[in-house]
């Protein structure tokens, strides 16, 4: 079903649940999968993430891995370390600032080949939608992205609730 389907009898409350329940399920499949790849491949769950983002998005600083993935940019350093002595990044000096450097993923055939089937699902799925259904989506997810990050903050902010 595409965005201009409608099936006979609408509720709006209902979809609107179904889609809350879709996004919590989501969540845990995406952590399902984050677990056991971090497993399959000897990582920890965060770098196995941290590798994945770098793997999409390319070259970025410390500073930026940490922010989109949600770490200080001490813990991240650990991170950046790991992945490094496993081969999965470099660092190279910043072409723009010689203090900072630049993360540049490196490519694991192993990992690549364990992902290509669902790499491949993700393309058909996507072939299923125009290009205004998937501006759609990317608007969905980002908006979701910044509603859960600004309310991480808050809840950061906030002093822990009393224990019984």
């Amino acid at each position: 079903m595409t965005s201009g389907d409608f099936p006979e009898g609408f509720d709006r409350d209902e979809a609107l649940t179904r889609l809350a329940v879709q996004g919590r399920l989501l969540h845990l499949a995406m952590t399902e999968l984050s677990t056991a790849a971090a497993s399959r491949f000897g990582l920890q769950v965060i770098d196995q993430q941290c590798a994945g983002l770098l793997n999409q998005t390319g070259p970025m600083s410390v500073g930026r891995l940490a922010e989109l993935a949600g770490l200080t940019p001490s813990s991240v350093t650990g991170v950046v370390d790991r992945l490094e002595r496993r081969g999965l990044l470099r660092r190279e000096p910043d072409p723009h600032d010689r203090r900072k450097v630049v993360l540049v993923p490196l490519r694991s055939a192993e990992i690549e080949e364990a992902f290509r089937p669902l790499a491949q699902q993700f393309q058909d799925m996507y072939a299923r939608y125009d290009d205004r259904e998937l501006a759609l989506l990317n608007d969905y997810l980002q908006q979701m992205t910044d509603h859960l990050r600004a309310h991480t903050a808050t809840l950061r902010t906030q002093r822990p609730a009393r224990q019984p």
